[in-house]
């Protein structure tokens, strides 16, 4: 269960720095420094609302007792 957790958590870590890495640098080869700085943008608020979710979800499983 401890290796699954863990697991879980870096694959999640990993998705969202390559996402900001490559996506970013992407947007940035193609669109500009402008582009680029409105696509991190975008990417904090999904990963923010990422955030939320997983927080919500946690927060029902410690009520839930599991």
């Amino acid at each position: 269960m401890r290796f699954q957790k863990s697991t879980e958590a870096r694959l999640v870590v990993g998705f969202f720095v390559l996402l900001y890495i490559v996506g970013g640098g992407l947007i940035w080869f193609f669109y500009g420094r402008g582009g680029a700085i409105l696509a991190m943008l975008c990417m904090t608020g999904g990963l923010l609302f990422f955030l939320l979710l997983y927080a919500i979800v946690w927060l029902m499983g410690k009520w839930a007792g599991e």
